[in-house]
């Protein structure tokens, strides 16, 4: 059965998404109960602070006496004739009509809307007794009207709302009871919800990490034997991400790559396929990929997937690079992206000591070039002159256009070079000899391809740092039958980059 790839960063958010959509929403859900209740809550503690001011126990402000008897005293001035029409509290039994009426949104419970009912009704029918009051002249019919109306309809009123209170109180404490209940389970059910989501994430990221340290260790294991020059006992690595096949299959061809170049070499031995067999053996340099693989497999068991999920991505486009569908000659974007991916790489690892620049006119990114021109001149900048140097350094990395030719150039802010070494390399690249930087491969390729009079170009300062400038020309001609290179018209190495 085919095992089904994907991304790693597909398969990464996929488990963060499953894993805290669902935890979300329920979360969410708990909320609104929790926002409900409070709301409720909150229009009851309202209800009773409102109502609170009509019981028996209210108390004006301005003359200490509660609704009922403010009520009952004006009506009995007016009774004696103390006050005219206008000592008449209609203004109090309005504002107590307008309130129970805004209680009436508010409240919920039948009982207490109940309540409700019958404080509009005392309150409306005290508000005509109180006119018919008026009408009655004789003061012994006066006082009996008040004792048998108004002041009833006030101890109705007042009894009433006490009722309503006590309803309301009962239902606040019963909201109460549930609000506790609510956040206790809310709390209770977010800490679980954390913890599950805890643990299906530990046991996903250890399924992901699995998936992820163990082909990769195979491919070490590969690589290794790439090492040991063990090309055909290289077995195929199962992976269910892109990337790793990616990575592995970028392995076998490289390493299938490697043996048809020792091949070439055993029976050709030319200069030309033996000087690209040293630089593709440079690109899979054991010790570059045991440090690689060995820093993705840190990443990921220190938990850092994203950065793995670059770096792997990172090698995977270095080894597609270098493969280039098996041509030699590929456009200066190609080598340029190729170098990119190798400094990413490092830069991972030698962030503290590295940093790097690549500013190549666009106009020269179609110019055909020899694979490996730029990267090995990058990875002798960074082990030759970054690393020896103390503190962090920088490579920089630029195109010039020259007309019908172009320079590029690598400078380091490395250790540099001594007079003694410096002459040593420049003599190498003058005569072939190998000085161990392997500029000197870089050098005879470039003179392979285009003729006398192109080629690299080394200065150096000791303390200050390298410059390594590679002539050549924007046309390269090569004959597909023959694959022999036709050779462009001397030129002079030593033209200045304008």
């Amino acid at each position: 059965m085919k095992q089904k790839q994907e991304k790693l960063e597909t398969k990464m958010k996929w488990m963060l998404l499953s894993t805290m959509i669902p935890m979300t929403i329920l979360i969410i859900v708990l909320l609104v109960f929790f926002w409900h209740y409070t709301n409720e809550y909150n229009q009851l503690s309202n209800n009773l602070a409102v109502s609170s001011e009509y019981n028996a126990n209210y108390r004006n402000s301005n003359n200490d006496m509660s609704f009922k008897d403010e009520v009952d005293m004006d009506i009995y001035y007016v009774t004696i004739g103390r006050k005219g029409k206008d000592g008449l509290p209609t203004e109090q039994v309005d504002k107590a009509i307008s309130t129970v009426e805004s209680l009436k949104k508010t409240t919920s419970k039948k009982e207490s809307l109940r309540s409700l009912k019958y404080l509009t009704n005392y309150l409306e029918n005290l508000k005509k007794r109180m006119n018919q009051l008026l009408e009655i002249k004789n003061y012994q019919e006066r006082q009996e009207f008040v004792a048998n109306n108004t002041e009833i309809l006030t101890t109705l009123f007042e009894k009433e709302m006490q009722n309503y209170i006590y309803q309301e109180a009962t239902e606040l404490v019963q909201i109460e009871s549930q609000l506790a209940g609510n956040v206790r389970l809310t709390i209770i059910t977010m800490c679980a919800a954390i913890l599950v989501a805890t643990a299906i994430l530990l046991r996903r990221s250890f399924r992901l990490t699995y998936s992820i340290t163990k082909p990769i260790s195979e491919i070490l294991h590969n690589i290794k034997k790439v090492g040991k020059g063990e090309y055909k006992t290289i077995n195929a690595v199962s992976a269910d991400s892109v990337e790793i096949q990616e990575l592995d299959a970028g392995t076998r061809k490289m390493a299938g790559r490697i043996e048809g170049l020792l091949e070439n070499v055993r029976k050709e031995q030319e200069v030309q396929h033996m000087t690209e067999l040293q630089l593709i053996q440079a690109q899979v340099n054991p010790h570059f990929l045991y440090n690689t693989l060995d820093t993705i497999v840190w990443l990921v068991e220190g938990g850092m997937q994203q950065d793995a999920v670059d770096m792997i991505t990172s090698l995977s486009v270095f080894f597609r690079t270098s493969l280039s569908k098996g041509k030699d000659i590929i456009p200066l974007s190609e080598e340029k992206r190729h170098t990119l991916s190798y400094l990413e790489i490092q830069q991972s690892r030698y962030r503290d000591i590295m940093e790097f620049e690549i500013n190549i006119p666009p106009e020269l990114d179609e110019v055909m070039v020899p694979k490996l021109t730029l990267q090995p001149l990058a990875e002798n900048a960074l082990y030759h002159g970054i690393k020896n140097k103390r503190g962090k350094g920088k490579i920089l990395i630029e195109g010039f256009n020259l007309g019908d030719d172009m320079m590029l150039r690598v400078t380091d802010n490395g250790q540099g070079m001594t007079p003694e070494r410096l002459y040593e390399v420049q003599k190498a690249i003058r005569t072939g000899e190998r000085a161990g930087f392997g500029l000197a491969a870089v050098s005879e390729r470039i003179a392979l391809y285009y003729g006398p009079g192109y080629g690299l170009k080394i200065s150096s300062t000791e303390g200050e740092g390298t410059v390594m400038e590679v002539y050549m020309a924007k046309k390269i001609n090569l004959d597909n039958n023959s694959r022999t290179v036709l050779w462009p018209a001397d030129r002079d190495l030593r033209r200045s980059a304008k």
